[in-house]
């Protein structure tokens, strides 16, 4: 019996070191995969081809929003985020252009509603610029690139910050890039949960 529980004890050493190591690197791939024009998500998505589970960032600027027919989420069209000084004149010319080649200049999300409905779903702003995180499943339909994301939930607070413009965006990101997980250091919550197992 006693070789039964070393060994449960190794394998959950062993998972939460698996556990950390995932840690690490989704916080690598969401330091990694922050974009700021369309251009850069294009490349990404043609050149990576990126699974349903990578996440990228984008700090951009709103072009157009407009609720999902299920009233479940909100379509948000993004344009380069450098571009807001620039917005109405960009706006007009791409008004002009014909759709396909307009679809090439535009990054479309999904944001999903909150899961928790006491928590309110996003507003967003046309010629506001956003940091939006966590965004997945890229893909191109037709010539325009669309992805996803959650606007808010337990594993994911925070995913959605306006800006007053680019600048003070790009600033902010770079004063706090997304961490790594420091798998050396003790998490209050682990140390409550193995408090409540040895009372057990």
């Amino acid at each position: 019996m006693r070789a039964g529980i070393d060994d449960a004890e190794t394998a959950a050493a062993e998972l939460l070191a698996e556990a950390d190591a995932e840690l690490n690197d989704q916080a690598t791939v969401e330091a990694t995969n922050c974009f700021v024009s369309v251009k850069e998500v294009r490349e990404f998505v043609k050149g990576e081809v990126p699974a349903a589970a990578v996440f990228i960032s984008v700090i951009m600027c709103v072009l157009t929003v407009e609720r999902l027919v299920n009233n479940r989420g909100t379509r948000v069209t993004l344009v380069d985020g450098f571009m807001q000084p620039h917005f109405k004149a960009y706006c007009r010319r791409l008004e002009k252009i014909d759709p396909f080649r307009c679809d090439a200049r535009v990054l479309q999300v999904t944001v999903w509603d909150p899961k928790i409905r006491s928590h309110g779903r996003p507003r967003f702003q046309t010629g506001v610029v956003y940091e939006m995180m966590k965004i997945h499943t890229m893909k191109f339909y037709h010539d325009m690139v669309q992805g996803s994301m959650q606007s808010l939930g337990a594993a994911n607070p925070g995913v959605i910050r306006e800006f007053a413009d680019f600048e003070m965006a790009k600033r902010a990101r770079l004063d706090s890039p997304a961490p790594l997980f420091n798998n050396q250091a003790s998490d209050p919550a682990d140390e409550d949960e193995k408090e409540e197992e040895e009372m057990m």
